[in-house]
């Protein structure tokens, strides 16, 4: 949809909500007065985020959290994919990244109380931040800030999440707590014969106290859940099409090459702590430390089967026909994902005169351990011929001819290899700023303040490769390697399966009298130990000068930011079969002006207005001098590092309204362009012969690094500037509350919605494409209703698909995601002061992750559930 339809769209919905609106304004001159009340629940998170937004310098998104009126969501990426622009990525059933405006995650900032955050993560280059490690249950506020102020940090070319903890002096209260607890039931419970399982469960508690002198603040708090639950699915790689053939019958049609179902069970288990020291000796004075500590271990068992599907295809119709003998091949895995994030702040804050000297050193550490043990079998090809279907949503489902070999039989299963891989990433950052404010009158002042920050981060990965020995292995030579034959059945279908005992099978590798069934390979040892390891030391200096000027209703702020960029990196390459470490770097200085104007039509309505310059760095692992490579059952993928690769700038340009009725009451809509220079793209090449599979290798220094027994595909991807994006983009968002329409039993009902319309392009080596992971449309819908005791709401959040990878050569091998759209519910009810009992449904259209190739979305190659989450629980409060 251009951007015409776009404002033809918003343009429908403000007319069809007008009636609404002129009643509401006929209150606006004079004070909306309410009963005394205390407000608090789902109402104060609402209250907050309004207000927070409608007093900010800039343009921003905000969501307040109450203790006692919590969304139910399991982690605040997921609550934050609520606001207008904001979209979620989700991950085996749980939001991990949030993309702004259809920017990719990496280049968002995430920062907590106003400072950087980090990444305890490796995939997808190291600087996406995970939300799914911060609980609700320590935080205070979360601002989307999409137009940034001179003041704030450069990189963010989406925007800048700021996570706010509690502090001690929230609340008046000299003494202050509350604690909720949740216990949840899984709508898929495991097999028997499966790993783990187990229903999941929660607390969440802060305590807050002053001294009598109301001086001294502290707070401690805390949030601690653990979850495991199944997530079945189908995979289908690799899509080609088939010609009609008149020697064979075929009419031709498209099918995948591999036919894959998985029995995931997933454990995850997080820790959040939050601490506060705040000492306010007068009304000029504040001191604070704050220490911010998350954990979040994972593990992934994931049980797969797979069919290959290659020989012999015969359409006997469009979407039917025979198969000829194939492979099985079935894998276990265990991966476990240890994060950590720890951060330590200190400054203040001293009022003199009028001038305002803000000052704070942080120290964070993030790390990741991630180690795993995986397991391959496959079979000849015995298994066939076959009889196959594909559904109207393209799941293709294999029957076997009468009197073909059972393929569940693990004795017709040979083992293939063994892998155990290690991978350690420590992240250690150190950062300092002081900014002056002054106050030059009340209706301007200039801030001005430097910044320095050093990241240090060290990758170190390893792996060790069993193959199969002098004696002859099967996955049936030892009753222990399996559990039974299982079908395992979602939605689309069901399929064959056989659970498989990861525990038993590295005994079995250990036991000393079995070492003949085992030959450790060292072929790929500088793949194993040196290939992907690599360092970098990143250092920024920042400085700035910024101003506000008010004329009459009429605010201005103006400002200038320079950023300078200091790389330094470390990785290894393969001299002579020997791993020699090489250093390599850059550096970088980057002006970015701002001019944002704010016009204050009247105390409701307000127009803003900006045009801003922002700053994306390249991802950790693509500038690092180190290559990464993997396999899997034949398809191998290496990546390199591009030391060369300049950052991303991005020329902002917001508009927007915003009408403000009451306090409970906003209604906006925003236009948006960005144009972005020096994108990063990564480019992938396809090599599926012998031949061209070591000449690439050889041509890149890789030559005898690999061991390329048995691959039968090759892709090579890397990442350069590419040319320029640009994205334009319409918001729109609405909340009010229909008291003064409904009945007292009503009075407390109202809706909250927002939705997100995006048009984006890429070129790239003179082709334009859309712009990568941007869902062209995104919108959420909240019902919610609070009176009587009552907290209750129904929300949901949809993004559509969107393009994740690109292939130059061959555009029927592009990735899409596919659209996601959840329904959440929770109610509440208070039954007295302070306490209250609730339960939360997740999913509850037990919605699945899908993936598609090609731009069809009937070549599916990914449909995943993780079915409905329904929790009870209760919430105190003192």
């Amino acid at each position: 949809m251009k951007l015409k339809s776009y404002i033809l769209a918003s343009s429908a919905i403000l007319l069809a909500t007008s009636p609404v609106f002129a009643q509401a304004a006929e209150q606006t001159d004079e004070e909306i007065k309410l009963e005394t009340v205390t407000v608090q629940g789902s109402l104060l998170s609402r209250q907050r985020g309004i207000a927070d937004k409608r007093d900010a310098l800039s343009v921003i998104d905000a969501l307040g959290i109450d203790e006692l009126g919590q969304l139910p969501d399991k982690n605040i990426g997921e609550s934050l994919n609520r606001l207008a622009g904001v979209s979620m990525l989700v991950e085996k059933g749980e939001g991990r990244y949030v993309q702004i405006r259809g920017i990719n995650p990496s280049l968002n900032n995430v920062t907590i109380n106003g400072a950087n955050m980090g990444s305890p993560e490796t995939e997808n280059g190291g600087r996406n931040a995970p939300l799914d490690i911060l609980s609700g249950g320590v935080l205070g506020a979360v601002q989307v800030i999409k137009a940034p102020t001179a003041d704030m940090d450069a990189q963010g070319i989406g925007g800048t999440v700021n996570v706010e903890t509690k502090s001690p002096f929230d609340k008046d209260d000299e003494l202050w707590g509350y604690v909720t607890a949740r216990y949840g039931f899984e709508e898929i419970d495991p097999k028997d014969q499966a790993y783990g399982g187990e229903n999941p469960y929660g607390i969440d508690g802060t305590l807050s106290g002053k001294t009598a002198d109301k001086k001294l603040g502290w707070l401690v708090a805390g949030s601690w859940s653990d979850r495991e639950y199944i997530a079945p699915g189908f995979y289908q790689d690799d899509w080609v099409s088939y010609e009609a053939d008149p020697a064979t019958g075929s009419v031709g049609g498209a099918a995948p090459e591999n036919v894959k179902n998985n029995y995931y069970v997933i454990g995850r288990e997080r820790l959040n702590l939050n601490g506060v020291l705040e000492y306010r000796p007068d009304s000029n004075s504040k001191y604070f430390a704050r220490a911010f500590y998350a954990e979040w271990n994972e593990y992934q068992h994931r049980n797969r089967y797979e069919q290959n599907f290659d020989t012999d295809i015969v359409f006997t119709s469009a979407n039917s026909g025979t198969s000829g003998e194939n492979r099985i091949a079935t894998n276990i895995r265990l991966e476990n994902a240890d994060k950590s994030i720890f951060s330590f702040t200190a400054g203040g804050e001293n009022v003199i005169d009028a001038f305002t000297l803000n000052y704070e050193a942080q120290a964070n550490k993030n790390e990741i351990d991630e180690p795993y043990s995986y397991w391959e079998w496959r079979s000849g090809r015995d298994f066939g011929p076959n009889q196959f279907s594909i559904s109207g949503d393209g799941v293709v489902a294999i029957t076997p001819d009468a009197g073909t070999p059972d393929r569940q039989d693990p004795s017709l299963i040979d083992f293939r290899r063994a892998r155990f891989q290690d991978s350690h990433m420590e992240e250690d950052g150190f950062s300092g700023k002081v900014d002056l404010r002054w106050d030059m009158d009340d209706r301007t002042w200039l801030k001005t303040g430097v910044k320095a920050r050093q990241t240090d981060r060290e990758w170190d990965y390893s792996r060790d490769r069993f193959d199969g020995g002098a004696q002859d292995l099967n996955l049936g030579s030892s009753a222990s390697f399996t559990n039974g034959a299982f079908t395992n059945c979602i939605d689309e279908g069901c399929a064959p399966n056989i659970f498989m005992d990861v525990d038993a099978m590295n005994a079995f590798l250990n036991d000393p009298a079995n070492a003949a069934y085992f030959e450790e390979n060292a072929s790929d040892a500088f793949v194993q130990d040196f290939s992907s390891d690599y360092s970098i030391k990143e250092t920024v200096l920042a400085a700035y000068a910024m101003g506000v000027r008010e004329y009459g209703n009429v605010e201005l702020i103006g400002g200038l930011r320079v950023e300078a960029t200091d790389v330094e990196s470390t990785g290894y390459v393969l001299e002579d079969d020997t791993a020699v470490e090489i250093e390599d770097g850059g550096d970088y200085v980057t002006w970015l002006p701002s001019l944002l104007a704010n016009w204050n039509v009247r105390d409701d309505l307000k127009i803003r207005g900006s045009v801003t310059r922002a700053l994306g760095r390249p991802e950790y692992n693509d500038v690092a001098p180190n290559a990464n490579y993997s396999e899997e059952l034949g398809i191998a993928n290496l990546s390199i590092g591009n030391p060369d690769l300049e950052p991303r700038t991005s020329w902002n340009y917001d508009a927007s309204i915003e009408w403000y009725p009451n306090e409970f009451s906003m209604f906006s809509a925003a236009v948006f362009y960005k144009d972005i220079s020096d994108d990063l793209i990564s480019l992938s090449e396809r090599y599926t012969s012998q031949a061209d599979i070591q000449a690439a290798l050889n041509a890149r220094g890789l030559g005898g690094a690999v061991d390329t027994t048995g691959v039968t595909e090759l892709n090579i991807s890397t990442t350069v500037n590419g040319g320029s994006s640009t994205l334009k983009g319409i918001e729109l968002i609405a909340q009010t509350q229909f008291d003064d329409y409904l009945p007292d039993a009503l009075a407390g009902l109202g809706v909250s919605a927002s939705a997100t319309f995006l048009d984006g392009e890429t070129e790239v080596n003179g082709e334009t494409l859309p712009l990568l992971n941007q869902a062209e449309k995104t919108y959420a819908l909240t019902f919610f209703y609070q009176n009587h005791g009552v907290d209750a709401s129904v929300s949901y959040a949809y993004n559509d698909s969107f393009l994740t990878d690109v292939n130059l050569a061959d555009s029927d091998l592009d990735l899409y995601q596919g659209s996601f759209g959840r329904w959440d519910a929770k109610v509440s009810y208070e039954l007295r002061e302070d306490l209250k009992l609730f339960i939360e449904g997740v999913n509850l259209n037990d919605e699945p992750t899908s993936e598609f190739q090609g731009g069809s979305d009937s070549r599916v190659t990914e449909f995943e559930y993780v079915g409905r989450s329904v929790y009870l629980g209760f919430s105190f409060g003192f």
